[in-house]
Order: C-alpha cells, then sequence, then structure tokens
C-alpha cells in the first residue's frame, strides 16, 4: 500500500453533525476540499489563490466517490490522509482515506482537473506545479 502523501486531522464540531448526532455526509465533501488545498498550499507550495493570480489555473473537482464506513461524532478528531495516485496530462486522482484513532471511517477517491480560469479549458498544470507534484510520487 502506498504511504499517504499528506495528513490532516480535522475536529468534528457541533456544526458537523446531523439530528441523528453524526456527521452530515455533504460535510465531508467540504472537508475533502479543505484537505486538497492544504496539500497544495503546505506540500506544492502552490495555493489555490496563487494559482489562480499567477498561472491564471484552478482546480474544479470532476469526480468523486465516497464510501462511509462508520459514522463520525462531535468531538471526534478524524484524520484524512491524502494519497495523490496519478498525475495526468491535465489531471490528478487523488484517495483519501478517514479514521478516527486508527479505526476507519471513510474512503474516497477524487479526480480534479487543472482548467483555464480565462476559458474554462483543460490545461497542464503549470511547471513548477508539475515538477513538485513528480516529486512527491516519486519519493
Amino acid at each position: 500500500m502506498t504511504r499517504p502523501t499528506f495528513t490532516v486531522t480535522r475536529k468534528i464540531r457541533f456544526g458537523h453533525v446531523d439530528p441523528a448526532g453524526i456527521v452530515y455526509y455533504p460535510h465531508y465533501f467540504d472537508m475533502f476540499n479543505g484537505v486538497v488545498e492544504d496539500f497544495f498550499d503546505d506540500c506544492v507550495g502552490a495555493s489555490f489563490q496563487a494559482m489562480r493570480a499567477e498561472f491564471r489555473v484552478v482546480t474544479p473537482l470532476r469526480n468523486i466517490e465516497a464510501d462511509f464506513i462508520a459514522p463520525c461524532r462531535i468531538g471526534d478528531r478524524l484524520d484524512l490522509a491524502l494519497t495523490l495516485v496519478a498525475i495526468g496530462r491535465t489531471s490528478l486522482r487523488i484517495l483519501i482515506d478517514g479514521s478516527v484513532n486508527g479505526s476507519p471511517r471513510l474512503a474516497a477517491k477524487l479526480a480534479i482537473v487543472f482548467v483555464s480560469s480565462e476559458d474554462g479549458r483543460a490545461v497542464e498544470p503549470p511547471a513548477p506545479v508539475l515538477a513538485r507534484l513528480r516529486a512527491l510520487t516519486a519519493g
């Protein structure tokens, strides 16, 4: 199994849960986006804001598949481990595994695309971003 490229911990808060006391699933999708955004900022060295301003590139989600294995509850500390699986010509495939104290809670597969913010067409990642992504998959 490939080691995660990046891991963050999110505390489950009151605003994340539904009347049953478990995370209302749309909140996970917001967490996934946050993990990807943090990954680009912390590991790739290219925040979403900087990529848009400097390279005129944004990274929308093209596809997502999620399996919810066990519920998360208020107060849980959800570890979200992002694994960079593949770099395509204009896209990335990413896995995000979530666990609480080592107990699996969710698994998600994401595909994101590099898109021109000017005309909405898929584009290759900016050269420095691509170089860093390749370095991360090589290690």
